[in-house]
């Protein structure tokens, strides 16, 4: 049967936390076939010997792919899960393409069947997701990650000044064809690019309900980092936009905005790392501006 469903699950290093993964997927309850899309990335940790073993003990729902390192691409001279990802999407034949990450895990068994009803019934939207309980490492409580912040509904104009969709809530219309736009390998974080793209097609809905944890800890993206280097990080990642989509106007000063409030935070976060960081970034912007208000 045709999925009308892709979960795409990219693992690297996640021994202690993949099983959880898998299973909340597997739990999910729906009226319709889905398929699990599973991408291992040659972890080292026994990551991938539990992916063989659910792949094997699940054949009618799980497609595993078994990555080699020789195929990581590097950004910013760091090695990424860009490849296993891009290639983990290409594999996915469903109507709608949902994510979660292997550290991260789903929670209510209806979470799917929510969200597919929605758009089965609103063709206009092109993205749903929900809220998700941020989980630290540490014994710290547990706090809302997306919540009463977050609009019903959005466009991409508002995602592009903020990216407040979490990975592990997120169902999207699968328009994203053979080849995703060139940029798509340059960006530090995949995720909220490809939530630009799926934006491109129609609105995105936000279910309140919280349906899937996100953890945060050491060998995550953004857990291993410091926050002045998480907003370092986030100014860079709209300077890539900015050249991306330096033809539409409306999205790149929505980028800009964005751009600016975070060099904001980071001026009050830490006045004297602030302050050197924002005039070298801001004149970076201001230049980048120039050129392509030139080609306006």
């Amino acid at each position: 049967m045709q999925p009308l469903v892709s979960i795409v699950v990219i693992t690297f290093q996640h021994k202690v936390f993949i099983k959880q993964c898998l299973d909340g997927i597997l739990m999910q309850k729906t009226d319709f076939a889905f398929e699990i899309i599973l991408g291992e990335d040659e972890s080292t940790d026994g990551t991938r010997e539990i992916c063989i073993e659910y792949a094997e003990k699940h054949t009618d729902k799980i497609k595993l792919f078994l990555r080699s390192r020789k195929d990581v691409i590097y950004i910013n001279g760091l090695p990424t899960g860009r490849y296993n990802f891009i290639e983990s999407l290409k594999a996915a034949k469903g109507k709608y393409i949902a994510l979660c990450e292997g550290d991260d895990y789903w929670t209510d068994p209806y979470k799917l069947q929510r969200q597919v009803d929605f758009l089965e019934a609103n063709p206009d939207y092109s993205i749903c997701f929900h809220a998700v309980e941020k989980r630290f490492e540490e014994p710290e409580k547990p706090s809302v990650y997306n919540g009463a912040s977050c609009k019903i509904r959005s466009n991409i104009y508002d995602l592009a000044y903020d990216n407040y969709i979490t990975t592990c809530s997120v169902i999207y219309r699968n328009k994203f064809g053979k080849e995703l736009p060139f940029w798509f390998n340059k960006i530090p974080v995949g995720d909220w690019g490809l939530h630009l793209i799926a934006a491109g097609f129609g609105d995105i809905y936000y279910i309140p309900n919280i349906m899937a944890v996100y953890r945060v800890h050491k060998g995550g993206i953004w857990g291993s980092q410091s926050n002045i280097q998480e907003y370092k990080r986030t100014i860079e990642i709209y300077d890539k936009f900015i050249e991306a989509f330096a033809d539409n106007e409306l999205l790149v000063k929505q980028f800009i905005k964005g751009k600016k409030d975070t060099l904001k935070i980071v001026r009050n976060y830490k006045p004297w790392i602030g302050r050197k960081i924002w005039r070298k970034l801001l004149s970076i912007s201001i230049k980048k501006l120039t050129k392509l208000r030139d080609n306006w």
